[in-house]
């Protein structure tokens, strides 16, 4: 990490602003408080407070997968008849032609979407300032090791969806890809994405979720069948209050569900 990510960052116990205290690639940052957090290879563990059962479940298999996970991500490709990493490229529709955006991938995964945007925009990447952020360390590692072989920064912080250790106003866009339908708190989530979100900035989430008619379908019913994720449906009564220009469009073949909304 660098001090430009460090400046932006927050203390997860009390939200107070955080300093180096040494090594910002193997050492501890501090709030004004006297909380310390450690570094890993570059990335600040700011993860408060505990991880639920429910979440650590999934946090574990996450783990587990998170070598492979690009391969089995594949299988979806055969099954529902998508391209998924093209289909990821299609966040280039939010983003503008021209001048500096901050993004950040609060479950960044395997880095897949920010791949994605590399693809698109390899000449141009030096006007993104790219985030990224997880609870499962697996993850993080191959998604670091992505980026360190594609040639380009991404910022990653080891922290939790429900308290997001950024400051207020910060991104131009949020990205959520995945996850949200297993959140122990889908409310608290949105409303974390919705506070470091800049004013005018937009939120998009995507999960599994077919739309109303591909799920009257033959193929629909049976894609639902095997994997139950497919039966979620946006959780439009969770979008925080505050939340404007709010719309639900269906991608990948309608298998899945796109949410966005703006601050």
């Amino acid at each position: 990490m660098d001090e430009a990510h460090l400046k932006i960052l927050s203390c997860p116990k009390c939200g107070k602003t955080l300093q180096s205290n040494g090594d910002l690639e193997a050492g501890e940052i501090v709030c004004t408080k006297g909380h310390v957090w450690p570094i890993t290879r570059g990335i600040p563990s700011l993860a408060h407070p505990p991880i639920s059962d429910e979440d650590a479940k999934w946090i574990a298999d996450y783990d587990e997968m998170a070598e492979n996970y690009d391969e089995l991500v594949k299988q979806y490709d055969d099954w529902l008849g998508i391209d998924m990493m093209k289909e990821r490229e299609n966040f280039h529709m939010f983003i503008p032609i021209e001048g500096p955006l901050s993004i950040i991938d609060v479950s960044i995964g395997t880095g897949a979407n920010f791949m994605a945007l590399h693809n698109q925009y390899k000449e141009q990447l030096g006007r993104f300032n790219l985030h990224g952020m997880d609870l499962s360390t697996g993850m993080l590692a191959v998604s670091q090791r992505k980026f360190d072989q594609a040639g380009f920064n991404v910022n990653l912080t080891y922290g939790s969806v429900f308290n997001i250790p950024y400051q207020k106003n910060q991104f131009d866009m949020v990205i959520h890809s995945g996850g949200i339908n297993t959140f122990s708190d889908i409310p608290g989530s949105l409303n974390e994405m919705l506070r470091i979100t800049k004013p005018g900035g937009i939120i998009i989430v995507i999960d599994e979720g077919l739309s109303p008619k591909k799920r009257e379908t033959e193929e629909g019913k049976a894609i639902m069948k095997a994997n139950t994720l497919f039966a979620a449906r946006p959780p439009l009564e969770h979008i925080p209050e505050k939340a404007k220009d709010v719309e639900v469009t269906y991608v990948m073949n309608e298998t899945f569900y796109q949410i966005t909304f703006r601050k």
